[in-house]
């Protein structure tokens, strides 16, 4: 995967162990597989919108919070 979904993962990863959640109870809360959070985790897949709003919801936190910067990460669009 992407630079940029491996720094999602480490962001997001960061921001559920400083709410205090392990990555097993938080999966479960969200209700996502723990074997599907966990790559989240480790950046080795992309997620709908839909779950990153599922993430924000439960974390009560605001997108940028979990998101890398979009001027660290440019993407060509040609």
């Amino acid at each position: 995967m992407s630079d940029l979904v491996k720094e999602f993962g480490k962001m997001l990863r960061l921001k559920r162990k400083s709410a205090g959640y392990s990555q097993e109870s938080f999966a479960a809360y969200v209700g996502i597989e723990r074997g599907n959070y966990g790559k989240m985790e480790r950046g080795a897949v992309n997620i709908k919108l839909e779950t990153l709003y599922k993430l924000t919801n439960a974390l009560n936190c605001e997108f940028e919070e979990i998101m890398p910067s979009r001027l660290k990460h440019k993407i060509d669009l040609d």
